[in-house]
């Protein structure tokens, strides 16, 4: 009686080299998953870990959502809820909501912040800047860098700044020549520069040097300044030898590749109480919004006025694009979406009645 000869089992090292995939061509597969998955695959070994934690990966992973036009991008809101009821106080969330805006969902807050003493400062590729203060009047106590995707925050160094009475704005930004993350800080009458860049986590001063006889002498500290085109953007009133400026007359940039100060003007035309800058389809753009007087002396409806920079860094390239007029109306202005769609908070007034 003939036995079959079974054949021999295969040395483990060859069983796994036919289901293994060289390491690159994993990093390439993972570079394209969102970030909740990369999170979870974390956990698959050390390798994959040191991996996806790299900076290299980081920069690549952040490369291919940037470039991806189909990459579902949101809108981060800090909003205030305010019930019906006196008796339930006001809550303060950071809400998300989809580029569609046909999601919402709530992000959970570190308890490390107060909400209500908190500022929402600017976002970078996924990476949220807030200020913590006591009051408007003094510079914010505590600056904290907050990813909501990995739960994660980081507070920074004290600047020197810190617990002086002083009018202060700062700006949040990302240098993409060393792939760097920069918060800015301009505080005090003249006004003073701070830089603190995340990679060597430490704070300097920056000299603000513009034209002969300019000096900056106050910033508007909200809303925050903009970050476009590699600079963040102030309103900033400033003198010149002995003039000096009660409305703020220019915009103040800051590149963050040269730290450099420019300085560029405002449209000419019609500017009211509320003014904002943002990014309308690519171009540097300027909003002012208020409630202009009609011809017998009376208060008009709500107006907003819009101009785009055509060139930007070019002041005669300002162009107005058109006004809105709000019936009735209270607005928010938050900004404005990539189609040029514009983000605001809209709240019809109610008649009022008088009480004797």
């Amino acid at each position: 009686m003939s036995q079959t000869m079974e054949p021999c089992p295969q040395p483990l090292i060859l069983r796994q080299w036919k289901n293994h995939l060289p390491h690159d061509v994993v990093l390439n597969i993972l570079a394209r998953l969102p970030v909740k998955s990369l999170l979870r695959f974390r956990c698959v070994c050390k390798l994959w870990n040191s991996s996806i934690t790299s900076s290299n990966f980081i920069s690549t992973h952040l490369n291919i959502v940037n470039y991806n036009d189909d990459d579902d991008h949101a809108y981060l809101i800090e909003t205030c809820i305010q019930y019906n009821s006196s008796k339930i106080p006001m809550i303060w969330k950071v809400l998300c909501c989809g580029r569609t805006f046909d999601s919402l969902f709530e992000y959970s807050v570190p308890s490390v912040f107060d909400l209500k003493m908190c500022d929402m400062v600017g976002s970078c590729n996924g990476l949220v800047c807030l200020t913590q203060r006591e009051n408007l009047s003094t510079t914010s106590d505590a600056i904290y860098l907050w990813n909501p995707s990995i739960r994660k925050f980081k507070r920074l160094p004290d600047s020197c700044s810190s617990g002086k009475r002083f009018w202060f704005s700062t700006g949040f930004a990302y240098e993409s020549k060393t792939n760097d993350y920069k918060v800015v800080k301009l505080w005090g009458t003249p006004v003073v520069a701070e830089v603190y860049t995340l990679s060597s986590d430490s704070w300097r001063k920056v000299e603000i040097s513009l034209r002969s006889k300019v000096v900056v002498s106050r910033i508007v500290p909200y809303p925050f300044p903009l970050f476009f085109s590699g600079a963040l953007h102030w309103f900033a009133y400033h003198s010149e030898g002995e003039r000096k400026f009660l409305d703020p007359t220019t915009i103040l940039s800051f590149d963050v590749n040269n730290e450099k100060f420019r300085e560029m003007a405002l449209p000419d035309g019609d500017k009211l109480i509320e003014q904002y800058l943002f990014v309308f389809k690519g171009n540097l753009a300027f909003i002012s919004c208020g409630y202009p007087e009609n011809d017998d002396g009376l208060q008009s409806d709500l107006q907003c006025f819009i101009w785009v920079m055509r060139d930007y860094g070019v002041d005669e390239s300002w162009n107005k694009l058109f006004s809105i007029r709000f019936e009735n109306a209270n607005i928010i202005f938050f900004g404005c979406t990539e189609n040029g769609e514009l983000l605001l908070d809209k709240k019809v007034k109610e008649n009022l009645k008088m009480v004797e």
